[in-house]
């Protein structure tokens, strides 16, 4: 082929929310190339604080702690959200977000979530505010 296989690109695009939970939401559109891991896009739009894999107390993965000076705490942690381009909505990767290697074009959301707000997590998605509600993707299948 001439100019290489119909689907091959360099670059992917990907947009990235931050919701610090004060109705405060910041986008920002990113391109990339291919296999560019969650943790890594975040890294490029925002200071990040995180715990690196740390296997031996059996926390496998990297763990976020802090982006742009908000951080975990007792009663605040991070959760992030994908919401890929061939998919009806938001959802929650089951990987650490240094393991979530992202292939082709797609929203991430990463969401400051208070623990007294605990059911919200599994009801509402990443850019969840006051003046906004979205839902996020939940299989309907009992296990």
């Amino acid at each position: 082929m001439l100019f290489g296989r119909p689907n091959s690109r360099t670059r992917i695009n990907i947009d990235i929310f931050i919701n610090f939970g004060n109705d405060e939401i910041f986008h920002k559109k990113i391109q990339a190339k291919p296999g560019i891991s969650a943790l890594d896009a975040l890294a490029e739009v925002a200071q990040i604080d995180y715990l690196p894999d740390d296997s031996a107390t059996a926390h496998h993965g990297a763990m976020v702690t802090g982006i742009n000076g908000f951080k975990v705490d007792l009663h605040h942690f991070w959760m992030y959200y994908a919401f890929m381009n061939d998919q009806p909505g938001w959802s929650l990767p089951m990987c650490t977000p240094d393991s979530f290697a992202i292939t082709g074009d797609c929203r991430l959301g990463w969401r400051y979530h208070t623990k007294a707000d605990e059911a919200d997590t599994l009801r509402y998605g990443p850019l969840y505010s006051s003046s906004c509600i979205n839902k996020i993707r939940r299989c309907g299948r009992q296990f």
